[in-house]
């Protein structure tokens, strides 16, 4: 890992190797960790900046029964 890497990417949701392995198929598993950035931003650019989450929510999909 990079300074940058470190600094900017280490706790990022979107940093490949943050993200869980279950959410995702083999195929997409193999591209995301060859990738820097899911969102492929460079680590303290502005897209960076602008897209860069540390903490997130889980949010239950399945439709509210009435």
């Amino acid at each position: 890992m990079t300074d940058a890497q470190e600094q900017w990417c280490f706790g990022c949701v979107f940093y490949p190797q943050n993200l869980p392995r279950f959410a995702y198929g083999d195929e997409d598993w193999v591209e995301l960790q060859q990738m820097a950035c899911a969102y492929e931003c460079v680590p303290g650019e502005v897209d960076c900046l602008s897209f860069r989450k540390t903490s997130c929510s889980v949010v239950d999909l399945q439709p509210v029964a009435k």
